[in-house]
This record gives structure tokens, sequence and C-alpha cells, in this order.
């Protein structure tokens, strides 16, 4: 009877998540069965969406475990990791009003202390607690990720702790008496699995042309297959991530399936489909991880269509940043593009008068073939940027958190790239990821003209 469960439990699992099928019977394997669980530590470790948290989360519901996941971003203090683990092992509901936890704890001795009265009350034995975005734990106390990795053997009650990340295990080497844990990896998915996971949206597709047309589009799955292969044609060596891979194949497949219901081409002509298509997914690769496709206009007949207008200057536009924001990004972009000998000349109001020479000359009287800004983004350091920001900057304002933070939120939404580690405090490195025309637009905004701070025009 358990051997039928555990296949029941693994074959729904692996319906739900295709492509992922020996990660699943392995996982079930380590924490399927409470009675034969034998592993202090699970290190499961994989690049984003390949499955990770999901499938380990999914998997707790269905056998029905007491389990606490907890994601370690939202725990931005210790206090505040044992208190999550407390309340949800204790199945202990905050009152919104009154906002008291289970227990209030301050240290990993009071941590341990409060789980054996849990234990005591309401048996713990076989539970899991789940650490995703585990490598946060680099930043916290030194002693949490020892602690946890030999957790069974401290307390002495049969508890499982699964770290999720997506980090390999040899970054956390720099801590101490690190136990090795079992480790289980979650690959990136390749072209071909992810076209086959890609066609199982094929509902949702209908359920789009449904919503944006006048007419239904009686379409098979082989149709969508072969979008979907073209769709991964262009995307595939930019992108990995299933997630934003998922939401841009469903928007674009609005106009993939334009030209047919416009009657300028049949449904079995795949060369004039791509030739339609095309320009569309390479300008919509620009607005990668933005989420900006969301502007809807109403028809006629009550129904929304998608707007898909991927220009550079629609995305500029359309993102809504700070206004310290913008100035960062321009002065990145300006980091970016010209070289750190020219920062002077460029920033400083009395840099001094320069000699030309006659290289100079020549340069000013011939057209360069190769500009800066067509070469490609160069790194820069933290403080150059802050220098150059701080330059171009009319007001007089300190250096503050709002300004890290701007920052940061600059790196989240791939406008710039970070190029250091974070433990790096000396000489962090950065890359701008926007191109001209895009900055050109944010100058425009805040009434800054881009082109008199930058190498390439300066002679114009």
């Amino acid at each position: 009877m358990d051997e039928e469960m555990d296949s029941l439990v693994v074959n729904e699992l692996q319906q739900t998540f295709p492509e992922r099928e020996k990660q699943i019977t392995e996982l079930y394997s380590l924490i399927g069965r409470p009675d034969e669980r034998y592993v202090t530590s699970i290190f499961i470790y994989g690049g984003p969406s390949v499955g990770k948290s999901s499938i380990t989360k999914s998997m707790l519901k269905k056998i029905n475990i007491k389990h606490a996941f907890v994601n370690l971003i939202e725990c931005y203090t210790s206090k505040v990791l044992y208190e999550t683990i407390l309340n949800k092992l204790s199945d202990h509901k905050i009152d919104p009003s009154a906002g008291q936890p289970y227990a209030k704890c301050d240290n990993m001795m009071d941590f341990l202390q409060h789980l054996q009265v849990i234990h005591n009350q309401t048996n713990l034995d076989g539970a899991i607690i789940v650490l995703d975005k585990a490598e946060k734990l680099k930043d916290m106390e030194f002693n949490l990720l020892p602690v946890f990795l030999r957790f069974k053997e401290i307390i002495e009650i049969p508890i499982t702790v699964i770290l999720i990340t997506e980090l390999i295990f040899e970054k956390f080497y720099s801590r101490s008496n690190l136990v090795e844990p079992i480790k289980l990896h979650f690959p990136q998915y390749n072209k071909e699995e992810l076209l086959c996971i890609l066609t199982e949206d094929i509902h949702y597709a209908k359920q789009m042309i449904l919503d944006n047309f006048d007419e239904l589009l009686d379409f098979d799955r082989e149709f969508y297959r072969n979008y979907v292969n073209v769709f991964l044609s262009v995307f595939y060596r930019v992108c990995r991530d299933l997630c934003e891979l998922r939401y841009m194949a469903r928007i674009n497949f609005i106009k993939y399936c334009e030209p047919i219901m416009n009657k300028e081409t049949s449904m079995h002509d795949s060369m004039a489909l791509w030739r339609k298509v095309a320009p569309v997914l390479k300008s919509s690769l620009e607005v990668l991880y933005l989420r900006i496709a969301d502007d809807k206009t109403p028809l006629q007949n009550g129904k929304q269509s998608i707007s898909l207008d991927f220009s550079k200057k629609n995305v500029a536009r359309t993102l809504e940043l700070p206004f310290y924001a913008k100035y960062l990004l321009i002065a990145a972009f300006l980091a970016s593009y010209n070289p750190a000998k020219d920062d002077k000349r460029m920033f400083v109001k009395y840099h001094g008068k320069k000699i030309k020479t006659k290289s100079d000359v020549k340069k000013k009287s011939k057209v360069s073939e190769q500009l800066n800004t067509q070469l490609g983004p160069k790194p820069f350091t933290f403080d150059r940027l802050l220098a150059i920001f701080y330059a171009i900057l009319d007001e007089n304002i300190g250096f503050n958190n709002n300004l890290l933070v701007q920052l940061s939120s600059l790196v989240e939404l791939q406008l710039l790239s970070s190029l250091s580690d974070n433990f790096v405090l000396d000489g962090h490195k950065y890359k701008c990821n926007v191109n001209f025309e895009f900055i050109q637009t944010v100058s425009k905004m805040v009434g800054f003209s881009i082109r008199k701070y930058l190498s390439d025009f300066s002679h114009m």
C-alpha cells in the first residue's frame, strides 16, 4: 500500500513538473517516508526558475508532514528567522491586531529550548525545516549554517533541514566546521526541455486568443509547438529563466497570430509567420524582466488587446524610476561609456586647458569608426559612479541609504549588472546594461543633455 502511495505522489509531481523526474524521485526517496528518513540536512542547488522551491513545497504538501518553509529574504535578522520557524512548527497564527509571535526568541539557545517545548506538546519527529534563498545565511550570524547542517545531532529531535540556494556548496566554505549535506542538483533546462514545458501552456494561449480577438483561432498542439520553437530560437541564448520565458512566450503569441486573424497569411505558412514575428521577438528581448508589456487598449467589441510596443523609447517612458535613480542610471551610463581619463575634462569645471596634439587633431578631423557607445559598456567602480552622480546633479544632497537602495533597485531591474561579490567592500564594480537611445529618453525626462558629457560627442 505504501509503495502504491509513493508511486501516486511521485507520478502526480512528475506530471505537474515535467522534465524533473530524476530530481523528484531522488528528493522523495530522501524525505517521502518520515519513518525511514535518516538524513540530517539536504542541500538543493541550481539556477533560477529550475523548480527547486516549487517542487519541494509541493512535495511537502502532498506527503502531509509538519514543516516550516521559510524564505530568508523575508527574515532580515536571525530573531525573525527563529520566530518564523517556531510559529510554523507550532501552527501558531499571529493576530494582526496584537502581532504577537509564538515566543520571543533572540538567540540560538532560546530557539532550541522552544523547539523542545513544541516537540513535547505536538511531537516534531520527522518534521522538516526548509530554508529557501539559503545564500542569505552567509550574511547572517556565523553559527547559523553549522547548526542547521547538524541540527538533528544538536537538538536530538529527528528534524531534517533542507537548504535551497542558487550557489554551490563550495561557496559556503568560508564557514568553519561545516558538515557536508546530501546534495541535490537541479540543472538548467536545455532547449528541448523548455520546448516541451512551454508547449504545455497551450490552454493559456487559447484563452489569450479568446480574450484579444473577435473570432476563435482553431489551432492544434503542433501549431503552438512550432511557435514555441520559433520563440526559443530568439530567446534561448539570452535567457534560461523559465518564468520569464513563459511570460514572454504568452504575450508574444498574440503578435504571432495577428497576421492569421487579419487574413494576411495562412496558418500553415510558417515562413511568412516567422518573417512577421521575428522583429517583434527581437525587440522584446530589450524588455526582459521589466514586465512593461501590460498596457491594454480596449477594442470596439469591449474586449482588450495587449499592446506590445517594445520600442526603446516606449520602455524608457513606461519604466517608472525615482528622480535620483534616473540620475544614477545616467551616471552609470557615462561611467560605462566614457574612458576614466576623460572624467576630469568632462565633469570638473576648472580642469585646466588641454594642449592639443597632432593625434587629437587627426581624431577630430575624421569620424571615428568605433565609438565608445558602439563598443559596449565597460565596468566601473562604485566610487567613480558616485563621483559622476554628484558632478552632474545640480542639487547638493548627502550620501544616504536611499541612494544605496535605488542603486540596488537598478541592479534588480537588470538596468545595471553587479560584477563583484557582495562581500567585496572596496572597489565594487558595476556595468550599465541600457543603450544610448534608452538613456537619451531618460535624460530628456530630467532635462539633462547626455551628449554633452559623452566623449564620443564632445568634439561636436
